[in-house]
């Protein structure tokens, strides 16, 4: 598969750029290219693309058949592309995300593919030069799987050897959260450890987020729109591996927001009747914070589109999106969402400028 080096340089350019995602459309009826870029500590830069062979300039392949594609420029000057394996189809990939462990030496990507009636998650792993590509299977066959986030975590964990001296490690915790819709209705969240699984997706253990505070999915949207559930989102809390999962209980009516953590002790791994080993990767779960489903959104299931969360250090979630030439959010205050507030997208004051203000307004309270 060949492409032209002019654009292979242009695309290299590009990724230095601020813009963590490039979409680009000829026409609302064309499918987009989008991008993600990632520099790791030694100097390695990533960028990955999806779209048609023929926007991405992939020869032969099908011109109208979707891939990803990863190129890589390392400090010596080589550059190197290849398409991911498995990606070429003729499903059009959206949602595209990038991650990186700098402990295993590992790139994380996912993305959503489209595939008639249904819609699945996949999860590519790059690791000692070989790529995998597996899908995150949905609760029921037929189901649609919406708005995956990823985030990396460490923690801090010990364990006994053989002689009961305490061994101190890190753990590299991946965490996904997406919506689903089949039978039920809910946000759900898979989890792997990098250092044990061996980078293998298809270890990845899932859970139903409801579930995880004894909640179970709702039947139905009861004309709830659709910004206020489509999202949920996943951040770090703290420097000790656990993350914040923001969501929409529509079953409870409620909008919540979660911290996940894992035990820290994790016993001894050479006991086969070690309850602590065996039980190192079930989740910690604590609600930090409860409010009602903020209804004040547009319908927002355009796949180009997207409903943003940062909680502060309160734990109070506050929810950005982009509408036409403005930065617009709503943040939980005493007990209610506050009336939509806006910032002006113009020549002094960028999109990234006014994420960045909201961000930052968001994270100090």
């Amino acid at each position: 598969m060949k492409r032209g080096g002019l654009l292979r340089v242009l695309v290299l350019a590009a990724a230095f750029a601020a813009l963590p995602m490039l979409a680009i459309a000829a026409d609302e009826n064309t499918p987009t290219v989008q991008e993600q870029s990632l520099l790791t500590p030694d100097g390695t830069l990533y960028v990955l693309r999806t779209g048609r062979a023929v926007d991405l300039g992939v020869e032969g392949v099908q011109p109208g058949s979707f891939l990803l594609e990863c190129t890589t420029l390392a400090q010596d000057g080589t550059l190197t592309s290849q398409v991911l394996p498995g990606s070429v189809s003729a499903q059009e990939k959206h949602g595209l995300q990038i991650g990186f462990d700098e402990q295993t030496g590992t790139l994380l990507t996912v993305w959503t593919e489209d595939v008639s009636a249904f819609s699945h998650i996949r999860v590519g792993v790059l690791h000692n030069g070989t790529w995998t590509n597996s899908p995150l299977l949905t609760k029921q066959g037929i189901a649609k799987a919406y708005n995956p986030k990823m985030q990396i975590t460490h923690q801090q964990v010990t364990y006994l050897d053989d002689h009961d001296h305490t061994i101190s490690k890190t753990s590299s915790i991946l965490s996904v959260v997406w919506w689903e819709e089949g039978d039920g209705l809910q946000a759900r969240m898979a989890t792997l450890f990098l250092d044990e699984s061996g980078f293998d997706p298809a270890d990845l253990a899932i859970y139903d987020v409801p579930a995880l505070t004894g909640g179970q999915a709702a039947t139905d949207y009861n004309d709830v729109p659709s910004g206020a559930y489509l999202y949920p989102s996943l951040q770090p809390d703290g420097l000790d591996g656990a993350v914040l999962v923001s969501y929409a209980d529509l079953h409870a009516n409620v909008e919540r927001v979660l911290r996940i953590s894992f035990p820290d002790d994790q016993g001894r791994p050479t006991d086969p009747g070690s309850l602590k080993w065996q039980r190192r990767h079930i989740p910690i779960v604590g609600v930090r914070g409860d409010g009602p489903i903020p209804l004040k959104f547009p319908d927002m299931k355009d796949k180009n589109l997207e409903i943003g969360t940062t909680i502060g250090a309160g734990y109070r979630p506050t929810l950005y999106w982009r509408a036409d030439n403005s930065l617009k959010y709503t943040r939980l205050e005493g007990g209610d969402w506050s009336d939509i507030r806006s910032i002006a997208i113009n020549e002094t004051t960028t999109y990234e400028k006014a994420l960045a203000l909201v961000a930052a307004m968001a994270g100090r309270n």
